[in-house]
């Protein structure tokens, strides 16, 4: 039987303009409903779930045509970090899976209970440090198939890992490492979850992107290598923002999509610049949740500027980006890196 639930609250933070859910405690904005749908939508109606009441799992599975469900917590109204751990120890004995929508905080509560079963993580959340969680939603699907037709799947460790809040209020990543969840994969190497460096040789990008900026709007992103950017033209920010900025000045600090029409008039030139995580290669929909698919294809791919050093870009394989509303290979096959002073390197892409 497939073990499910989901977080109501992952995710919310883009609607708070906050940088995670830890501390929200309203469930009305529905992102992680959404991709459990995305999941859900997938998958035969025959399978037999057992999930925990209301939003916490029993709702959505009814929504989507699912009826074989049992039902073996009832959830508190909201839920709490609490609920999670309870219906896994509740349930532990009659899952052979467990799939979750969340964050990292959702990833740290199921570990918490020791599940000793595989997992597969459907990604909500705001920050997503953590490797336990797929690719996109419709990854998750065919990891869940896989698993229950027999097929080729590998089962290896997944990292936990969880960025505080509170220090990224003040502009500070720390992160912790709370242990390694066992996750189902297609026979793919997993890639080990941000590589987070401090010192990376990228005074030749940014003296280019300064030479050659134009009076075009700049979105730039969020991590360390952006906000080189912004320090190099005297512009204080912190790397968990997405600013908008036009002839080297800012416009507005911490851009939500919700500013982004009203801010920016229709005609004017737009450009996005963004640097990829370490190890995992996502560009754009992990960690800067802020830039969404309106102002990418607002920019058009020509415009969008992916910038990172060799040496991160070593840790890379392929750029991945799991942004909603992006049209199928919007990006091709293969995207350009800056990578110094007017030189690129060519990186596959990997879509949805």
């Amino acid at each position: 039987m497939v073990g499910f639930f989901v977080n109501p609250f992952a995710g919310s933070g883009i609607y708070h303009h906050v940088n995670g859910s830890d501390r929200i405690k309203d469930d009305e904005c529905g992102y992680s409903e959404l991709r459990a749908t995305e999941f859900l939508d997938e998958l035969d109606r025959e399978i037999k779930f057992v999930t925990a009441s209301g939003e916490m799992g029993e709702n959505i599975l009814r929504d989507s045509g699912f009826t074989t469900i049992e039902i073996c917590h009832i959830a508190g109204k909201p839920s709490t970090p609490e609920d999670t751990r309870e219906f896994i120890r509740k349930c532990k004995g009659k899952m052979d899976v467990l799939v979750f929508v969340g964050g990292d905080g959702t990833a740290r509560d199921v570990l918490e209970t020791s599940p000793d079963i595989p997992v597969i993580g459907v990604p909500a959340g705001m920050k997503m440090y953590s490797s336990v969680y797929s690719h996109n939603p419709g990854d998750a699907a065919q990891r869940l198939k896989a698993f229950l037709d027999g097929a080729y799947f590998n089962i290896s460790n997944g990292v936990v890992e969880d960025a505080d809040e509170g220090e990224m209020e003040k502009g500070q990543l720390l992160i912790r490492r709370y242990g390694e969840l066992k996750i189902i994969t297609k026979g793919e190497k997993y890639s080990d979850p941000k590589i987070v460096k401090n010192e990376w040789s990228s005074d030749s990008i940014i003296e280019f992107l300064v030479d050659d900026m134009d009076d075009s709007y700049y979105i730039i992103g969020t991590g360390g290598t952006c906000k080189a950017l912004m320090e190099r033209i005297g512009l204080k920010t912190s790397i968990f923002q997405t600013d908008l900025i036009r002839n080297k000045k800012m416009i507005k600090a911490n851009l939500y999509p919700e500013d982004f029409s009203r801010i920016i008039e229709k005609e004017a030139p737009l450009k996005i610049v963004v640097s990829p995580y370490g190890g995992s290669g996502y560009f754009l929909g992990r960690g800067n949740r802020q830039i969404s698919a309106e102002m990418i294809t607002r920019a058009g791919r020509s415009n969008l500027i992916i910038i990172s050093s060799l040496d991160k870009l070593s840790t890379i394989k392929v750029l991945r980006y799991d942004v909603e509303g992006l049209p199928v290979n919007f990006f091709g096959k293969y995207a350009k890196v800056l990578t110094g002073y007017g030189t690129y390197t060519m990186v596959p892409v990997m879509g949805p």
